[in-house]
């Protein structure tokens, strides 16, 4: 079950109705209309039928139509307020037509009512209806990393998502959603029980998925199938075997060309950037593989380099968009993605023989360090701050090593020789 939206409304509710029946009909919503229009409330007044609507949505459609004296119908403000206040600014959809002009009080600014072109009141319903879906593709506003660190509330809104008491986000934003929780439950190791989850969501409700709902769920369970699939060689080594490796690279092929470039949220950037660099790292476990022979692995190698180019491009694109710079996400997940693809493009470098490799184990390092900066201990679950310690540390050890003497100032070796013995 979608969200169920309030629809309110002032003037007349004829434009309501329309919306509702579109909204229910073609997209799957569950919609009510403000007060008490059909006259057969159990309620003792319109005020607790409007009160008890709103209590009941998750979202809101506020249609601002002036009245015959050319006014805007006081319950709308009031009803306005109380929506604003039980769902937020992003779940509250104020529209007017664009021919009208409204009079708000002092204290409001216009803006934030969006004027639908309109020159019959069936085309200003369906203007409405294309504004409301195109408000369902918002970008998460959370730091990416604070959200691993409480996957818990993740967890919650899948749950909820098709429940009876409705959805806490839209489609466009479960999609992001996943990707954040998978991996979460690889940072975690909870891959299991991520993966069970997942399935058994997929099983009950894939009927009603968006696109963008479809694709993140293929992206996480193909990746969770990865993962479940990795093993230890004769040597202790992490490796695929053939058949998972080619059927993961095939899957990551088909759903980078699946996703589609819009300019409405950012689900498509960040689906992009977890596919790339997920498949970096399942060249390097195929190349690990003791069945491959020599060729095959250099090849694999170059693959993964490859591979990391193209990571760090669909990288560059996220970092640039709006909601990565609000949300500081540069010093969180995506600066956790950047060490992880530079760590694996320093080991395809080296085993290719490249002169410059080094060059990607010190930005690891950077990344690495900027993250057990950025998230002091307290602030993350100790697990997870405690693998960004280690993870540095065993960098600047691999760093020290493969640096060529005199490639580093001595006071700087010094001073990273002295973080070790620390």
């Amino acid at each position: 079950m979608k969200d169920k939206v309030f629809i309110g409304w002032s003037g007349n509710n004829e434009v309501a109705i329309k919306v509702k029946n579109i909204l229910e009909t073609e997209h799957n919503y569950i919609c009510y209309i403000g007060g008490n229009s059909d006259n057969s409330s159990q309620f003792a007044s319109i005020g607790d039928t409007v009160i008890q609507q709103i209590k009941t949505c998750n979202q809101a459609i506020m249609i601002f139509q002036n009245k015959a004296d050319g006014s805007i119908s006081n319950n709308l403000f009031f009803e306005l307020g109380y929506v604003f206040s039980s769902y937020g600014a992003k779940k509250v959809h104020c529209v007017r037509k664009a021919s009208e002009n409204i009079v708000l009080p002092s204290d409001f600014d216009n803006s934030f009512v969006e004027p639908i072109s309109e020159s019959n009141i069936d085309e200003f319903a369906k203007g409405i209806i294309k504004y409301f879906m195109g408000r369902q593709k918002m970008s998460i506003d959370a730091n990416k990393m604070m959200l691993i660190n409480n996957r818990y509330r993740i967890h919650d809104i899948l749950q909820s998502h098709y429940s009876e008491n409705g959805s806490r986000c839209s489609d466009y934003e479960l999609a992001q959603y996943l990707l954040f929780y998978t991996q979460a439950s690889h940072m975690f190791d909870d891959v299991k029980g991520v993966t069970a989850e997942l399935q058994e969501f997929k099983r009950k409700h894939s009927y009603n998925f968006s696109t963008e709902l479809t694709q993140s769920m293929n992206i996480c369970l193909s990746f969770l199938e990865l993962l479940n699939a990795i093993k230890k060689d004769n040597n202790n080594n992490l490796c695929i075997d053939l058949h998972d490796y080619k059927k993961f690279a095939d899957n990551c092929e088909d759903l980078l060309e699946e996703i589609y470039d819009d300019d409405e949220g950012t689900f498509d950037e960040w689906a992009k950037v977890f596919i790339s660099e997920q498949l970096v790292y399942a060249h390097l476990l195929f190349a690990e593989n003791s069945d491959n022979d020599e060729e095959i692995k250099e090849l694999l190698y170059h693959k993964g380099l490859s591979s990391g180019h193209d990571a760090l491009k669909y990288i560059e694109i996220l970092e640039k968009s709006t909601p990565c710079k609000e949300n500081n996400d540069s010093i969180g997940l995506v600066s956790l993605l950047k060490a992880y693809v530079y760590r694996n493009m320093f080991v395809c470098a080296v085993k290719t023989n490249e002169e410059d490799a080094i060059k990607y184990l010190e930005l690891t390092r950077k990344e690495r360090k900027g993250l057990i900066r950025n998230f002091d201990q307290g602030s993350l679950d100790s697990k997870l701050y405690d693998n960004f310690k280690m993870e540095y540390y065993l960098t600047l050890t691999e760093y020290l090593l493969y640096a060529k003497e005199g490639s580093i100032d001595k006071f700087e070796l010094k001073m990273l020789l002295s973080e070790i013995n620390l």
